[in-house]
C-alpha cells in the first residue's frame, strides 16, 4: 500500500475524536439549559393554569388547559402597569448613571497619572466588602434631607457609584493599547477627547456586559425600594409583588403572573445583548498599571 493510499485512512480516523468531542460538549451544555429553563417553564406553565388548579396540577409537566384568567385579573386587580413602568425608569436610570459614572471614573483611574491614583483605587473597592444592610440607615438620613423619599431619584442616586463596576472597567481600560493613548496625545488631543473619541468605542463590549449585569441587579432589587418608597403607585414590580403576599391569604395567581412580566423584559435583554456580553467577558483585561 502506498503513502497516497494510506492518508485518507489516517485523516479519517483523526477526523472523527474532535466530532465526538463537540457531540459531547453540545449533549452537556443542552442538558444544563434544559435544567436552568425547567423553573421558568413550570412558572411559565403555572402562570396559564387556574388558581385552584397551580399547586394541584404543578405535577403535570404538559397542562390539559390553558387560560389567561390570571393575567386578567392581575390587570384588573392591581396597578402592574404603573409597577412594570416604574421597573423600567428605576432600572435605566440606574443602568444608564452607573455606566456613566464607573466609566469616567475608570478612565481617570487607568489612563490619568495623579498622586494616591492606587490608594484611592484599592479605598472604593475596600468599601465593596461592607454590607449594603450597614449603609441603610445612614442613605435612608440623606435621603430624607434631600427631600427625595418616595421619588425615582431617592432609588437611582445611590446605586450610581458601583465598585465592581469600576474595578471592572479599570482592567478593561488597563487591557488596551497604549500606543492609541500615546498616539492621541502627541497629536494633541484632550483627555475628554480620547475618553469620548477613542476610550468609548473600544469598549462598547464592556458597557453592555454591565449594562446586563446593573440591569438585572436593578430589576429585581427589593430592599432599597421598599425603603425609599412610600405610595403604591411608586412601587417596582419587585415591591409591588410583596402587597400580593398576604398574611392569611397568599394571591399566588397574581403572584406568579407578575413573575412572568417580570422575568420576560429580562430574558429579551439578555437575548438582544449575548454578543456583547459574552464578547466583554472575553476580552476583560488583568493588566495592572
Amino acid at each position: 500500500m502506498t503513502v497516497a493510499q494510506r492518508k485518507p485512512l489516517i485523516s479519517s480516523g483523526t477526523s472523527h475524536r474532535p466530532t465526538v468531542k463537540k457531540i459531547a460538549m453540545t449533549s452537556v451544555v443542552a442538558v444544563v439549559a434544559i435544567a436552568f429553563l425547567i423553573p421558568f417553564y413550570w412558572l411559565l406553565v403555572s402562570s396559564l393554569r387556574e388558581p385552584q388548579r397551580i399547586f394541584a396540577d404543578a405535577g403535570q409537566f404538559f397542562p390539559s388547559s390553558l387560560t389567561l384568567q390570571n393575567f386578567r385579573t392581575v390587570f384588573n386587580e392591581t396597578p402592574v402597569v404603573s409597577w412594570f413602568a416604574n421597573s423600567v425608569i428605576l432600572t435605566v436610570g440606574s443602568t444608564v448613571g452607573s455606566l456613566v459614572v464607573v466609566t469616567m471614573a475608570a478612565y481617570a483611574l487607568a489612563q490619568i497619572r495623579f498622586p494616591f491614583r492606587n490608594t484611592i483605587f484599592v479605598s472604593i473597592l475596600a468599601s465593596q466588602m461592607l454590607p449594603f444592610h450597614l449603609l441603610l440607615i445612614p442613605l435612608f438620613l440623606l435621603m430624607i434631607q434631600l427631600n427625595l423619599i418616595d421619588t425615582h431619584l431617592g432609588v437611582i442616586v445611590p446605586m450610581l457609584a458601583h465598585p465592581f463596576g469600576l474595578f471592572y472597567m479599570r482592567q478593561y481600560m488597563l487591557g488596551l493599547p497604549q500606543a492609541v493613548f500615546d498616539a492621541a496625545r502627541v497629536d494633541g488631543a484632550s483627555d475628554y477627547r480620547i475618553f469620548f473619541r477613542i476610550v468609548l468605542p473600544m469598549v462598547k463590549p464592556a458597557l453592555a456586559t454591565l449594562a446586563i449585569i446593573f440591569s438585572l441587579e436593578q430589576w429585581n432589587d427589593l430592599l432599597w425600594p421598599l425603603i425609599v418608597m412610600r405610595s403604591e403607585g411608586n412601587y417596582p414590580l419587585s415591591v409591588g409583588m410583596t402587597t400580593l403576599v398576604g398574611l392569611y391569604r397568599p394571591r399566588w395567581d397574581l403572584v406568579i403572573a407578575v413573575a412572568v412580566i417580570a422575568v420576560v423584559p429580562i430574558m429579551l435583554m439578555f437575548v438582544l445583548l449575548r454578543k456583547q456580553f459574552i464578547n466583554g467577558l472575553g476580552q476583560f483585561g488583568t493588566g495592572t498599571k
